[in-house]
């Protein structure tokens, strides 16, 4: 995976994120959240908790498939860009 960031002044970002430390981080965050629950408003968890992240890991060994695939593309009203590409 591979998330381009470029912002309005000319400055750019390129960061990669190898697959296997997408899922692991998807495969952890449950126990994080669990710690840090009393830090996050009620709210959030509510949000947070529609997010199974055992099928999100799950899913990830399947989007190797489709590499080169498009998953967020967003332009902000002060000409930042973020792309993230498989």
């Amino acid at each position: 995976m591979r998330i381009y960031i470029r912002e309005k002044q000319g400055r750019r970002f390129f960061i990669p994120i190898p697959l296997s430390i997408a899922s692991f981080g998807c495969k952890i965050a449950s126990y994080a959240i669990e710690k840090s629950g009393k830090h996050i408003n009620q709210q959030q968890r509510d949000i947070i908790d529609c997010i199974d992240f055992d099928e999100l890991a799950k899913s990830i060994k399947y989007l190797r498939g489709y590499r080169g695939l498009k998953l967020v593309e967003v332009t902000s009203a002060d000409g930042d860009e973020v792309t993230i590409i498989l």
